[in-house]
């Protein structure tokens, strides 16, 4: 699906017109990684939603902010669009990021090739990416036969409920006809298909009492120990399970129970702790159903309630598995745009993780991942993103987008 004769020489042009951007590109993802969008609980998103919203409009793009009430911490999206007509490919991505290890994860630096941060790889070296791909094409002059939606969304590292759901479900996304691009950190293959998710915090509930009299309290962290052990074994049965997908490492192909990503207990050594917590993190493989992966956990879990253990159970986040349909003409497009951009042909693999691509993709709307970062430094200390990656993805979607709405 190639522009030919004239719209060639846009391509290159548009080509050109990225390589150009690089110090602009730089300073940008510096301005974002350095706004603290640490989700939970939720910090910072005005200041980043305000930034977004500043550039787009010196830019000359059509947008506007969409503010969702939650407590002390409201969430924002941005929905805009360039071009008119009833054929849309939309721009997706969000501007959360996990918390840090330290401070000084929101303090830029630059090595060489590579731009550390937290979020630089997840998702804002990406982001960033998507802007100057809009740009690119803007300020090319390139008439397009439909339109570009794009959004900006927050919220997507803990289930996205008041993000990308919210907006579909109130109506405020509209459906893009040929699908949807998300720049996600998928170290050089294009996601086409994403793991469930299903994630519990388990609150045990004991009687505190001083060491000395230990014999009158009831020890919740003694009962956690034995609610942790069962699942153990569970465990074992559910690594048993693998998809027939394909994915890398191959060893993610199993099906994954995380227990005790986060957990406590107790207020001191010397005192019976009245309390502990735990997660438990399941990633169900698209051969499973995320129903009967709950149904599972919550069988185990009262089978410890009935002998007297007395806990709150609280779902923290659920999504289910979905693919995308690979000969969809954003997926030969996008491949094809890869190719002439890296020189390498890319694969289509299952997303080990829970990705945004399922809102879209459960609605028969494609919804493919692909973006500079890698997935194995995302989340860490010491996250980066190559910039030349950036400058290949800000090509790769100026392109696909031309090409499709050519």
């Amino acid at each position: 699906m190639y522009i030919k004769s004239g719209n060639k020489v846009i391509e290159e042009r548009i080509k050109e017109k990225v390589g150009g951007y690089r110090q602009q590109i730089i300073d940008t993802l510096c301005d974002l990684v350095a706004i603290p969008t640490v989700n939970p609980p939720g910090r910072s998103y005005q200041q980043c939603v305000d930034y977004l919203s500043k550039k787009l409009k010196n830019w000359g793009f059509k947008h506007r902010l969409i503010a969702v009430p939650n407590n002390n911490y409201p969430r924002f999206s941005i929905i805009g669009f360039h071009g008119r007509g009833e054929r849309s490919l939309l721009f997706h991505g969000h501007y959360d990021v996990v918390p840090e290890f330290s401070s000084g994860q929101f303090k830029p630096r630059i090595q060489g090739n590579r731009l550390y941060g937290r979020g630089s790889s997840d998702m804002k070296g990406g982001l960033v990416a998507l802007l100057f791909a809009l740009l690119a094409i803007k300020e090319c002059g390139l008439k397009l036969k439909g339109r570009i939606a794009f959004s900006f969304v927050p919220d997507e590292e803990s289930g996205g409920r008041l993000g990308t759901q919210y907006l579909i479900q109130s109506g405020l996304l509209s459906r893009p006809s040929l699908g949807m691009l998300m720049p996600e950190p998928t170290s050089g293959v294009i996601w086409s298909a994403n793991k469930g998710a299903l994630t519990f915090k388990v609150e045990v509930k004991g009687k505190s009492a001083h060491v000395g009299l230990e014999h009158e309290g009831e020890n919740a962290f003694e009962q956690m120990v034995e609610i942790a052990h069962s699942l153990l074994e569970l465990k074992k049965i559910i690594r048993r399970r693998k998809t027939e997908m394909p994915i890398n490492p191959l060893e993610a192909s199993r099906s994954v129970m995380l227990i005790g990503g986060e957990s406590g207990s107790g207020v001191s050594f010397n005192v019976v702790p009245d309390r502990a917590f735990f997660t438990i993190d399941r990633r169900i493989n698209p051969e499973e159903s995320l129903d009967e992966a709950k149904e599972e956990l919550i069988c185990l879990l009262e089978k410890h309630k009935k002998r007297g253990v007395e806990m709150e159970v609280k779902i923290v986040q659920e999504g289910e598995s979905s693919a995308a349909d690979k000969k969809a003409p954003l997926a030969s497009t996008l491949k094809e745009a890869i190719r002439d951009v890296t020189q390498k042909i890319p694969h289509f693999e299952l997303c080990p993780g829970l990705v945004e691509i399922r809102f879209f993709n459960r609605r028969r709307i494609p919804g493919f991942a692909y973006g500079p970062g890698l997935l194995e430094v995302s989340h860490g200390a010491a996250e980066y993103v190559r910039i030349s990656d950036i400058l290949n993805c800000a090509k790769i979607y100026s392109l696909t987008a031309a090409r499709l709405l050519k």
